[in-house]
């Protein structure tokens, strides 16, 4: 014992080092314009750990749209969501519990009235711009590395985002999969016309957006319900789909009316068959020969970001 005694205070010092150097557990809230989020992880050295999740939809981006704004049964859903979710968030040990709203709130003239109940409710809430949403989404697809091009497909509004030397560019555009998918395919009964449709109003906007080519790889957030439910189970996360898969995929679809109207009943269809056409579309305009899916979500960009800030 003698002979470690001047050895404990180096030993106290590293311990102490690791302590400060252990990842922070951050809670991060998506509040996206179809579903809430709860999500509980930490970034560190380029890796991301998650270790809770759970999703609430709410409907917030339908009940903008019939209302022009969050009406005030919203208000209070949203209320009773945050509040529970909180709770959950000290339960699971995090310091505190931040939060990111976004297409749905941006539109909404009474968007600000929510960053107040969420502060009364301790959660630090923002209502990103779509500057903020893009770069958010350039963390959940890259990791935070330089040199990527993400798409984020959500139920509003989809974001092109890519990072060169530290220098982010971005495009958004209210084209996400539920505002396509009742505009194009919804009432649609040919498949090959609806399609062709909307890949015209997809290739337009990707022509404004010619920093998306080239990148190390095309990255593919909220792309998860397409493949659940368009191709065979599979693990998804870092799963890269061809661009000749995702067409051949596609082109069954668009050769077949009678299949088309049965896919039209299945399940999540509308989150998936919009983020399909998406797929095929942007890989083929930017030039890659695939798209990398992850299942992180935005939120997580709120973690990853906290994790680069230590």
């Amino acid at each position: 014992m003698r002979r470690l005694a001047p050895l404990l205070p180096m030993l106290l010092c590293i311990a102490v080092n690791s302590a400060s150097a252990a990842p922070a557990v951050v809670c991060a809230i998506d509040m996206g314009s179809n579903s809430f989020r709860r999500i509980v992880g930490s970034f560190a050295d380029g890796r991301y750990v998650e270790t809770r999740i759970e999703s609430k939809t709410l409907g917030v981006g339908d009940d903008v749209a019939r209302h022009g704004r969050i009406s005030d049964l919203k208000l209070t859903e949203i209320s009773e969501t945050l509040a529970a979710f909180h709770a959950s968030c000290q339960r699971d040990g995090a310091p505190g519990t931040v939060a990111v709203g976004t297409a749905a709130f941006r539109d909404a003239p009474n968007g600000r009235r929510v960053v107040e109940l969420a502060s009364r409710l301790g959660v630090k809430m923002e209502i990103a711009t779509e500057q903020r949403e893009s770069e958010l989404a350039y963390l959940v697809g890259s990791l935070g590395r330089d040199g990527y091009a993400v798409i984020d497909n959500g139920s509003r509004s989809i974001e092109l985002v890519a990072r060169v030397r530290g220098a982010t560019e971005f495009v958004v555009f209210n084209l996400g999969y539920r505002i396509a998918y009742e505009e194009f395919f919804a009432n649609a009964t040919d498949p090959a016309v609806a399609v062709a449709a909307f890949r015209d109003r997809l290739l337009q906007e990707a022509a404004k957006a010619p920093f998306m080519k080239g990148r190390s790889a095309l990255i593919g957030v909220e792309f998860q319900e397409m493949a659940e439910a368009l191709f065979d189970p599979a693990p998804i996360e870092g799963h890269r789909f061809t661009s000749s898969v995702l067409k051949r995929r596609l082109d069954q679809i668009v050769a077949s009316p009678r299949e088309f109207a049965a896919l039209k009943n299945r399940r999540n269809i509308d989150r998936a068959l919009p983020r399909l056409v998406t797929a095929v579309a942007l890989t083929d305009a930017f030039g890659y020969p695939a798209i990398e899916l992850t299942t992180r979500q935005l939120g997580v960009g709120l973690i990853i970001e906290a994790g680069l800030r230590r």
